[in-house]
């Protein structure tokens, strides 16, 4: 779960009366997986269904419509692989990528029907992995709408709505579970007119589209890395300002170092800012309690209500979601 050496910062001031002048840092943090997936499946597999399937081909191609199957195959490919790359990113699973086979022998193109467990085994590899997430069926359904600017100028959009159902085989139960998920991506045009007599580009969004939706259902699935935003304080002496430059190189235990014993300073306004910047610390050690305890020690010495509230909004809830990782992650 660490992965807090990318700290860029912005060079964003907020001005609050009573010298209290604030910069912005950014670093990443892993948010939780919206559904809980259980311990014992550490490994994982995904596929897609479409491309276990020896029937569907051959039925389509004596039907003369193959590009029919080239375009299913593809467009699945794109919520596989949009899962896998962002599953791939998650400390969650370790994820294999199996070599599938179309001549495979059985017809699996109906969703409603489990994908035989013999089938299952070859897909999880040797040694077999923990589970198989397989993409049943990805349907989509597009439309351009527009909207008023200003109450007279017209922007449009193309909305893409994918909806997938998605089956994870877990193996050492032989047991399975269903995930529906929809998932909306909207697009900018310029001109319906050009939009429609252009497959190419409307394919193109579908294709990106539907990439969208799998990186959507890894996100739902395992957790993800993604951005926080925070405020530190920079203003005292160059020792100070020097722990803040240690902070903005991602050396943020050195910088707690140099913060530390500036919260029991003579100073309130200094002690308020060493407290407020030691809270920001821990939290990026991802030790939140530590970070709510900093927090308030700087309110008491006078820390600005502003800073105050919004960092215990943020802590509060980033609380409720480590403890939730703590869950995903054992």
């Amino acid at each position: 779960m660490k992965r807090f050496a990318r700290l860029p910062v912005f060079a964003i001031l907020v001005l609050l009366s009573g010298c209290y002048v604030a910069n912005m840092l950014e670093f990443d943090g892993l948010k939780p997986a919206e559904v809980a997936i259980s311990a014992s499946i550490q490994s994982l597999t995904v596929v897609s269904r479409c491309d276990l399937d020896s029937v569907y081909k051959v039925s389509l191609e004596s039907l003369g419509r193959i590009k029919d199957f080239d375009r299913d195959s593809i467009m699945a490919k794109q919520v596989v692989l949009g899962c896998s790359d962002a599953l791939v990113e998650s400390p969650r699973f370790d994820l294999f990528n199996p070599i599938v086979r179309r001549s495979l022998v059985g017809d699996f193109s109906d969703p409603s029907r489990k994908i035989p467990w013999d089938m299952i085994q070859i897909i999880a590899g040797d040694p077999p992995r923990d589970a198989v997430l397989s993409l049943e069926i990805g349907v989509i359904k597009d439309t351009i709408k527009y909207s008023l600017q200003d109450g007279w100028l017209r922007t449009y959009t193309y909305n893409v709505v994918v909806k997938t159902l998605w089956r994870l085989y877990r193996l050492s139960d032989f047991q399975s579970k269903e995930f529906n998920f929809a998932d909306t991506v909207a697009f900018d045009i310029d001109s319906p007119s050009e939009f429609t007599s252009s497959p190419d580009q409307r394919l193109e969004c579908i294709r990106n589209a539907m990439y969208e939706a799998g990186v959507q259902t890894a996100e739902r699935l395992a957790p993800w890395w993604t951005n926080f935003q925070r405020y530190y304080f920079t203003m005292g002496s160059q020792k100070f300002i020097n722990g803040a430059k240690l902070l903005r190189d991602g050396k943020w235990q050195e910088a707690a170092e140099i913060w530390r014993p500036y919260t029991e300073s003579s100073n309130k306004l200094v002690a308020a800012k060493a407290c407020f910047n030691m809270s920001l610390t821990c939290e990026i050690a991802n030790n939140i309690p530590a970070a709510l305890d900093w927090l308030k020690q700087s309110e008491k010495l006078g820390m600005h209500e502003f800073y105050i509230k919004d960092y215990q909004s943020k802590l509060e809830k980033r609380k409720a979601e480590t403890d939730k990782l703590d869950e995903q992650m054992r």
